[in-house]
């Protein structure tokens, strides 16, 4: 008797204990688990789930501590890249046959370069010095200065301020809980910035978050969310997103057509705005609600 009762004590532990904060890396078998999720939750615990996407503006006051003076989040991301620590893939999907090469990432944060156009229109402009067909230098003329071939112009990592979270939203049934689990992050170059005269915001790459919680953690002096209130307390960039200290819109949310809310109100900017912020109100009326069943 007293065997059986230590067996569902010991249960009922095991089942009131938190999610494990545990990374998984991308080859290891899931086993029913996502291998993209920092919180690991079992499939076959999730009553009810959805896929939204954020869109995160670093330039605004609640996003700055991300975007510190030589402590930019897009400037640790490009930088291990570099570095080689970091794999960019070229979707928010985030899977292995997605994997984006390190050159073609450098190649979307350069500068755009231009030929310039010669006003002569090529080589038949003949020269009005009757003595240059001599081919002599001349022994009074200045030396030129000669100009070495320099590697390419990167695009200033602070220009790179905007940033689209790609999250699951789920109701944990045995634990009884919500939980926003982060699955990926795309970076993104403005549409008005001087280096995208597009008017679209430019993709640059899309990365793991369990790759950058890693990187964030493996960077404690570098990787920090700035508090400016009290320089005491700076945290890492990976508790920061965990908290969700950020400030984001909600732009999409998994559909059959994969369209954004965007799409549905093209009368005004305006509205889509508004339409965002009520997609996240009716998420969190049907969270206080839930309790009632």
């Amino acid at each position: 008797m007293m065997n059986k009762i230590t067996k569902i004590f010991v249960l009922f532990i095991f089942l009131s204990v938190s999610p494990e904060l545990k990374i998984y890396s991308q080859s290891e078998m899931s086993n029913g688990y996502n291998p993209l999720s920092i919180r690991q939750v079992h499939e076959s615990y999730l009553m009810w789930k959805r896929t939204l996407w954020r869109r995160v503006d670093l330039m605004e006051k609640q996003n700055k501590p991300f975007f510190a003076i030589n402590r930019e989040l897009s400037k640790i991301i490009i930088e291990a890249v570099q570095r080689g620590v970091l794999i960019p893939y070229s979707s928010d999907s985030v899977k292995d046959t997605n994997i984006m090469n390190r050159e073609d990432f450098l190649t979307n944060i350069q500068q755009e370069t231009f030929e310039e156009e010669d006003p002569f229109g090529g080589s038949d402009f003949v020269d009005d010095d009757p003595f240059a067909a001599f081919g002599e230098a001349d022994p009074f003329a200045e030396e030129e200065e000669v100009i070495e071939e320099s590697g390419p112009i990167f695009i200033p990592n602070r220009e790179f301020s905007i940033f689209e979270i790609k999250e699951d939203l789920y109701f944990d049934r045995v634990h009884s809980r919500i939980y926003f689990d982060i699955q990926s992050i795309s970076m993104y170059l403005p549409g008005d910035s001087f280096y995208n005269n597009s008017g679209v915001e430019k993709p640059v790459a899309s990365f793991r978050f369990v790759d950058l919680y890693n990187l964030f953690k493996s960077m404690p002096k570098e990787a920090i969310w700035y508090n400016e209130r009290n320089i005491a307390q700076h945290k890492n960039l990976a508790d920061a997103f965990l908290l969700r200290l950020f400030k984001g819109i909600i732009v999409k949310i998994a559909n059959a057509d994969d369209i954004r809310v965007s799409e549905l109100y093209n009368n005004s900017r305006k509205e889509g705005i508004m339409a965002s912020f009520k997609v996240e109100q009716d998420l969190m009326e049907w969270e206080a609600n839930l309790w009632e069943y």
